[in-house]
């Protein structure tokens, strides 16, 4: 068990060595040109916010790590890339192009995506993920960051560091891909009793809600014919599914 710990918090720990936009390598299905973006997809991906990428040009100032979020353009059909300027690291107004690439991709697989390559930190929140550039300069943006936040899903933004070091995902451009799992349901009043039992889980680790004992993967069966949901347990891990809990019917 000590081992599987082990290999899990390794895999956590894995640093990211380039920025998103270098990453587009490792997701060559899920960041698309905004040609290839339509409007049965976007109406598809509802309720979530599709996250939009700048491309990096020599010849404007773009850094080549702006987001900002994907929204309807002036006429019927199009799509344009919502985003906020920065100067010398600092936000500076916002400002539109039809020219970006957008990340094509579902809330599980980016789940195994970020915790494979992207810098874990810790905040009062919990923890996000961070896309660290190497090559970062004082003309870049902040580091983009995607902030795992109960009953939402991920929701990308740039990494802030207070005066007293403190580091957190804030400055939310508004992306956010919602989670499947967080869904809340109508529990039958009164909590649950003695008798209080949980469906078996699927793709589960031990008792599958505690830390290392669950994952995005983690599925928990409706309660059984005769039974109500009296309680959802939140879990531990940022983005494992709530805990279902039954009790029977009176």
């Amino acid at each position: 068990m000590m081992n599987i710990i082990h290999k899990v918090c390794a895999l956590l720990l894995y640093l990211m060595a380039a920025s998103f936009q270098a990453n587009a390598d490792e997701l060559p299905h899920h960041l698309k040109d905004a040609s290839q973006l339509t409007q049965s997809i976007y109406e598809k991906a509802k309720p979530s916010v599709l996250l939009c990428v700048l491309p990096f040009s020599p010849e404007s100032d773009m850094s080549g790590d702006i987001i900002g979020k994907v929204i309807p353009g002036t006429k019927p059909g199009t799509f344009i890339c919502e985003y906020t300027r920065f100067l010398h690291g600092v936000a500076n107004g916002s400002d539109v192009s039809t020219d970006f690439k957008w990340l094509g991709t579902t809330y599980d697989q980016l789940a195994s995506w970020l915790t494979s390559l992207a810098h874990i930190e810790k905040n009062d929140k919990g923890h996000y993920y961070v896309l660290r550039n190497p090559e970062h300069t004082p003309e870049h943006p902040p580091a983009i960051c995607a902030q795992s936040t109960l009953e939402k899903g991920f929701e990308f933004g740039y990494e802030t560091v207070s005066d007293d070091g403190q580091k957190s995902c804030g400055h939310f451009v508004g992306a956010v891909y919602s989670s499947p799992y967080f869904v809340f349901e109508d529990i039958v009043p009164g909590g649950c009793s003695s008798k209080s039992f949980s469906p078996d889980c699927e793709s589960c680790n031990g008792g599958g809600c505690g830390c290392f004992g669950c994952s995005s993967w983690t599925y928990w069966p409706p309660c059984p014919a005769g039974s109500h949901t009296c309680e959802m347990e939140t879990c531990c891990g940022g983005f494992c599914p709530r805990k279902r809990h039954c009790d029977w019917d009176k």
